[in-house]
């Protein structure tokens, strides 16, 4: 996960890295969180100079955004943190709820399509013909990013993802799988 800082320049180090110490034990034992934006800016919408913060957030198969407007870019800041932090547990639970419904049992099977190195990204072709998307975060299993072949045999977990199907894990295909 990569954290990035603007327009808070008044925010002092040490409050700075307890910020990045509570995205990074949010972000601890999962790959979900990608990129997290914390920015400021004056809220003209509000009278004497409140400050709005606002936290964006990709997250796997969605983007999270949290924004506090208070006249202290501090306390702003602080209660963003903790509504972004309730965001993605809930984006956790609903996911895991989705996770228990559905019937336990082999990841899917496809093939390596397209793999854009320099971006991070690819799509997989899977047996069943779709196109899934994912992410260089979600390959595990041994496999390396880097080293994904076109046409490579995987399996991987899919979900719906905002702009169509996206792969949440690609991993090396279970022993026996057939071939394409």
């Amino acid at each position: 996960m990569e954290i990035h800082w603007k327009d808070l320049e008044d925010i002092p180090e040490d409050e700075r890295r307890s910020i990045e110490g509570r995205l990074d034990a949010l972000a601890s034992g999962h790959s979900d969180l990608i990129d997290v934006r914390l920015a400021a800016k004056r809220n003209r919408h509000h009278q004497h100079g409140a400050q709005e913060v606002r936290i964006t957030c990709q997250a796997r198969g969605t983007e999270i955004v949290a924004a506090r407007t208070r006249p202290d870019v501090g306390a702003a800041l602080d209660e963003a943190l903790d509504a972004f932090e309730r965001e993605v547990r809930r984006m956790r639970d609903r996911r895991s709820d989705r996770r228990i419904e559905r019937v336990s049992g082999a990841p899917e099977l496809g093939i390596v399509d397209r793999v854009f190195a320099d971006e991070g990204y690819g799509f997989i072709l899977t047996d069943a013909g779709d196109q899934v998307y994912f992410h260089r975060n979600a390959v595990h299993g041994g496999l390396e990013f880097g080293s994904l072949e076109e046409g490579q045999r995987v399996g991987l977990n899919i979900e719906g993802g905002e702009k169509g199907p996206q792969a949440t894990t690609v991993v090396p295909p279970p022993l026996g799988a057939p071939s394409p």
